[in-house]
């Protein structure tokens, strides 16, 4: 993909050239004896009209690269590019010469030609060198961007056998002492996986997304557990609309539920909460179960296959512009804090 020449690709080069003009003038004025009226005629007069050059340079680099598969044609271009601007910047000069005064003595156009080739191929090769090393540094950056998202692919595909895997052991624990339980249970798994392959692509959604998605899951657990089980929310109407990492929640809940409810008899309690605070949307799952130190070690949240692949994720999402943190909750139980950016566009 070519690189899209903006406003500030013309101002950059028009200030190269302009500060390039006014010290050549200076030069010319100081060294030469020109007068400063002609030399800034002059010298920056020539300066500046590289400037849509420079421009249609960078471009023409950049939408024909010398790479190798096309090493030889490339390389024809890119002389015919060079003459080309030699022949355009001798006709500008040649034609304007009545008017700036470039030359002493009006000169022959072939002269003038002659001088051209003698020099701007090299400004030509110069100006192509910045297109290239602009096209190499894209080229690097798509790379890398490509392979963050095939790192997240792989994590995401790591996520869902995780979490099926986990549903259906759920499933298998009831078909023998609760069959209609169990079949409810395998309804709203279906309901669940049609909708996290419709989102397969995305890496991203809206919150009210997420909450969606979670309510089915924790319908299937609702199952299981019956009465043992409350989940509440509390969500700020605002972060609705924010985006999310696709299934953040679910794994974070599961861990709630498996390592902080389930150990116990007593019911339990797991809320979800949703705020902004700043630039940042603040995300939490806690429960009022056996916390920490209570849960086997091996076994708890912090060493869970799901709040691992999430910590993967999010760090290939947002870098160090992310926080999860892992904590006992005041009162009881457990409490795991998640932080990301608040945007309501998806990242790209």
């Amino acid at each position: 993909m070519t690189r899209s020449i903006n406003w500030r690709w013309w101002l950059a080069a028009f200030a190269y050239w302009a500060l390039s003009g006014l010290a050549a003038a200076s030069e010319a004025h100081d060294v030469g004896g020109a007068t400063w009226e002609h030399a800034l005629l002059t010298w920056g007069s020539s300066n500046v009209l590289w400037t849509p050059i420079t421009i249609a340079i960078l471009w023409f680099g950049l939408r024909f690269p010398l790479e190798r598969r096309h090493l030889t044609s490339r390389v024809t271009l890119h002389v015919a590019g060079a003459l080309a601007v030699s022949l355009f910047r001798a006709t500008v000069i040649f034609l304007t010469e009545p008017w700036v005064g470039w030359y002493s003595q009006p000169p022959a156009f072939l002269d003038v030609l002659a001088h051209a080739l003698l020099y701007n191929p090299f400004i030509y090769l110069t100006i192509l060198g910045v297109a290239h090393a602009v096209y190499y540094a894209d080229q690097v950056r798509l790379r890398d961007t490509q392979l963050a998202r095939a790192q997240l692919h792989v994590l995401k595909a790591q996520l869902h056998p995780h979490f099926l895997f986990n549903a259906l052991n759920s499933i298998s624990a009831m078909v023998h002492r609760d069959p209609r339980g169990s079949e409810r249970m395998i309804a709203r798994l279906s309901a669940l996986l049609r909708g996290t392959l419709d989102a397969a692509t995305r890496e991203e959604v809206t919150l009210q997304d997420e909450l969606r998605t979670l309510q089915l899951y924790l319908d299937i657990q609702g199952v299981r557990f019956a009465d043992r089980l409350t989940v509440t929310q509390d969500i700020a109407p605002e972060t609705l609309a924010a985006h999310v990492p696709h299934l953040v929640l679910q794994p974070l809940v599961e861990n709630a539920i498996q390592h902080g409810i389930a150990p116990r008899s007593a019911p339990g309690t797991v809320t979800v909460a949703a705020r902004r605070e700043g630039p940042a949307l603040l995300l939490e799952v806690r429960d009022d179960g056996v916390g920490l130190n209570a849960a086997p070690a091996p076994t708890h949240a912090s060493s869970g296959k799901g709040l691992w692949i999430t910590r993967e994720r999010l760090q290939q999402l947002y870098g160090t512009d992310h926080r999860l943190e892992l904590r006992d909750a005041a009162g009881g139980g457990a409490s795991v804090t998640l932080a990301i950016p608040f945007r309501t566009v998806p990242s790209t």
